[in-house]
């Protein structure tokens, strides 16, 4: 019984060695490999066939690995842990070796443990440029601290987005009104307009998405109306939008997307700075900063008679551009930091991202900017097993879209509305090849799915793998 008992425990040693993730061999007195495990195996690119009963010395000498914990142990005979580089597999390793003396105090053992740290090694790396670039911000962003800019989920890394973010804490301190946001869908409009309000006076924050309603509900979401003013009208009215942001700010979001008829009605209220009910008689006044947000080329509209010319001098008393994504490459860093963080700690992952996989997320032309990066993110981090995201994000990438030193060259028309048709053309045909169905397409640009079905007429696109879009 004894013996089978001594058996059992043996074998459970040897599972318990065989299955360690982490590198675990053991050398004698004079330095000779007599086991390894499968991950030292891995970690060294070696087989145990190959180096079973060689010396360490040997081992060092063939250039098989950088330095030796066992002979140091045998050196010192304390424990030693070393930094270890293995050529034949590209790993950093940390090694410890461990002393194991009889009971006249001479080593008859000596236990190595071996981890891969070069995952750690490069997010150290990634933390040193992070902390760089962090003292640049400091120096150059004298009117905004970090603080208020990780509160907003706001980077401006980029001398492009540094100027815009100056601009808007110049406009929040002065509470301006008609602030026009103009950047491609994903850029972060509606953030930056939010950010704009925190640092006025005002209150409270009203926004609305005019691309999301049709006209008749838009006018009276924003301008409010009486009491049986159409069919289904509550009995008691309802306040518009632009009486419940009095004292605050109201943001219209895709306000290219609004009808010629309610944009009249929109002049004349920021004209008079006052509203009139749908179904009323009596006006009423109104006390508001607007900001307005598109990512259309407006001055293009009002050419096509799609947008009045008088509104968009009267909107864009000051215009804000937010740049797209693909043209501040420094921001890609930290939004990637701050986004892994954040979804590291929602799902409970501790996952990572290298130099491989962030030198190809930074030449990615990411035509759905931030929105784009940080679904990307949220998806690699829940659907990934392992923990280092490279392999799933550049296979990700590889599928998704072409890097942008790669990229298709824009139309050789100088005219900048015809380059904006061209590249909404190329992003929509990219949205027809990889959805389903227009909801499918609406989540990926970013926009609504009345925009997307109205956009793929214009264009002449339809949904592809045998579905027509509806």
């Amino acid at each position: 019984m004894k013996h089978e008992s001594e058996k059992k425990n043996m074998e459970y040693l040897q599972a318990i060695f065989d299955q360690s993730a982490d590198g675990l061999m053991i050398c004698d007195a004079k330095g000779r490999i007599l086991k390894l495990n499968k991950a030292a195996e891995i970690l060294n690119g070696v087989k145990a066939s190959e180096i079973l009963g060689k010396n360490v010395k040997t081992l060092v000498k063939q250039g098989q690995i950088d330095r030796s914990a066992t002979q140091e142990v045998l050196e010192t005979k304390r424990q030693v842990s070393v930094i270890q580089t293995t050529p034949r597999s590209d790993y950093t390793l940390l090694v410890t070796g461990t002393p194991v003396f009889d009971d006249k105090n001479n080593i008859v053992f000596v236990v190595v443990n071996e981890r891969d740290i070069s995952l750690i090694e490069s997010m150290r790396k990634m933390l040193a440029i992070v902390r760089q670039e962090s003292e640049k911000i400091k120096d150059e962003l004298t009117e905004l601290t970090l603080l208020e800019l990780k509160e907003n989920n706001i980077v401006a890394q980029s001398d492009s987005m540094k100027h815009t973010l100056k601009l808007a804490l110049k406009l929040s301190a002065i509470n301006a009104s008609n602030i026009l946001i103009q950047g491609e869908s994903g850029t972060g409009k509606g953030l930056l307009a939010k950010f704009i309000h925190k640092y006025s006076n005002r209150n409270p924050f009203i926004q609305i998405n005019c691309a999301a309603l049709p006209e008749n509900l838009l006018e009276a979401e924003l301008f409010g109306y009486e009491k049986g003013a159409f069919t289904g009208a509550s009995e008691k009215g309802k306040p518009g939008l632009f009486e419940l942001a009095s004292g605050g700010t109201l943001f219209l979001d895709e306000i290219g997307e609004m009808s010629l008829p309610v944009q009249a009605k929109l002049l004349k209220c920021l004209d008079d700075h006052e509203i009139m009910p749908v179904g009323g008689i009596v006006s009423k006044k109104i006390e508001c900063s607007v900001i307005a947000a598109t990512n259309q080329d407006l001055e293009n509209q009002t050419l096509n008679k799609k947008f009045r010319l008088d509104l968009l001098h009267r909107l864009n008393t000051f215009t804000l551009l937010i740049p797209p994504l693909r043209n501040r490459p420094e921001d890609i860093l930290e939004l990637v930091r701050i986004y892994l963080k954040k979804y590291n700690k929602k799902y409970k992952r501790r996952s990572v991202i290298g130099y491989k996989a962030f030198d190809m997320l930074q030449k990615y032309e990411f035509p759905g900017n931030v929105r784009e990066l940080i679904n990307i993110i949220k998806q690699a981090v829940v659907m990934c097993d392992k923990r280092s995201l490279d392999d799933y994000l550049m296979n990700a990438l590889n599928k998704t879209g072409l890097p942008a030193d790669k990229a298709r060259p824009l139309k050789t028309s100088t005219r900048l509305a015809d380059q904006i048709q061209a590249v909404e053309n190329e992003i929509l045909n990219q949205a027809a090849i990889k959805c389903r169905t227009t909801r499918e397409a609406a989540e990926f640009l970013g926009i609504s799915q009345p925009s997307v079905v109205r956009k793929f007429k214009e264009h002449g696109i339809r949904i592809q793998k045998g579905k027509e879009y509806k």
